[in-house]
């Protein structure tokens, strides 16, 4: 079951969910506003990705301020990480998704890892920020950048993410970590 305004208010006054910093006026109908951290990652082209020979590109550290926004290319790729951090309890699960405002600019801030899982605890949340569109887009810190929709499980995960999550020490924003990327036969 997806939750309200008004259920995401009384998990956040139950502390089942914590939005840290938060403002009552970040809740929406159906989700909750979150918005853009300052530090990005952009990765270097030219190296072939293999996931068997865990070979990754190396990536630049890019820190956005107001006065030094990042110019996000028409096709460009950075990783970057929401400003607030997030705890989601066991109970709940958490979908990350863009602005539609900026969805019809071209930008995207998932690419296909939207979902929190229960048990992340007191971390940003990763976004993999891409440029569709025809136009280069201005990335300032604290803009609001994403939407998230929190829903209830139907019993408490016995699992918590960051207890064995390979993210779990990332506290910013992470390059890929590859860890047990293949199904290995008995």
């Amino acid at each position: 079951m997806m939750l309200s305004n008004e259920d995401i208010r009384r998990a956040i006054k139950a502390g089942h969910l914590v939005i840290d910093p938060f403002r009552d006026e970040f809740v929406r109908a159906a989700g909750i506003t979150l918005h853009l951290g300052k530090h990005l990652l952009k990765p270097h082209p030219g190296t072939v990705v293999d996931l068997k020979k865990k070979v990754m590109p190396e990536h630049k550290e890019i820190i956005i301020e107001d006065e030094k926004p990042y110019e996000l290319h028409p096709g460009e790729f950075v990783l970057g990480h929401t400003y607030q951090t997030v705890t989601v309890g066991q109970s709940l699960g958490f979908f990350i998704e863009g602005r539609s405002t900026l969805a019809r600019l071209g930008l995207t801030i998932v690419q296909t890892a939207m979902m929190v899982y229960p048990g992340h605890r007191a971390r940003t949340v990763t976004l993999e920020l891409a440029n569709h569109g025809p136009n280069s887009i201005m990335l300032y810190p604290k803009m609001k950048i994403a939407r998230a929709a929190v829903f209830e499980l139907r019993t408490p995960s016995s699992v918590q993410y960051d207890d064995t999550g390979k993210y779990r020490s990332q506290t910013l924003v992470g390059a890929p970590i590859f860890e047990n990327e293949f199904f290995e036969d008995e």
